[in-house]
């Protein structure tokens, strides 16, 4: 099995997600476990994020399900890539139990996504994560939870068609 460091940065990361451009909300990997299926990832708020709002100077805390989701792919993918198998997209079948004690995550700060995986259905390639998204990364207490579930697919033709 090929190991990778803990830490991964932003240059290196983008390899793990199918995500590109200003669709890609992640900064780094803090760390991440193979097999307990957790990952801790950042990701600095500036005015070149795509849900960006100038009036407000931040983004507003709806779109946290977004960088929990990049969390969540981020983790399949280096999972998916350490046990010899290419990255898989994945879909967000469903967001549950979302909560949001900001309206909104500041420009300048450094938000932190905690995940961990508490439902697995291997035959089907749906999971469930158990998500936390803290405003800044020293806080100690989240300012965002979900329940998210996805979906990996190996023929997204077979999904949606043409």
């Amino acid at each position: 099995m090929k190991v990778i460091q803990q830490h991964i940065e932003h240059d290196e990361l983008i390899n793990y997600l199918p995500h590109k451009g200003k669709m890609f909300l992640l900064s780094r990997v803090l760390e991440h476990n193979i097999d307990n299926h957790t990952i801790t990832s950042e990701y600095d708020i500036t005015e070149n994020c795509i849900f960006y709002e100038p009036e407000f100077d931040g983004v507003p805390s709806w779109a946290g399900f977004e960088f929990m989701a990049q969390g969540i792919s981020a983790l399949t993918g280096i999972t998916n890539t350490m046990k010899g198998r290419t990255p898989l997209p994945g879909f967000i079948l469903s967001v549950m139990e979302f909560k949001a004690s900001v309206g909104y995550l500041k420009n300048g700060t450094t938000i932190r996504m905690k995940i961990a995986e508490d439902f697995r259905d291997d035959e089907n390639h749906v999971y469930r994560y158990l998500c936390q998204l803290f405003a800044d990364k020293d806080d100690a207490e989240p300012a965002v939870t979900a329940k998210i579930s996805v979906m990996e697919t190996e023929d997204t033709h077979a999904l949606f068609g043409d």
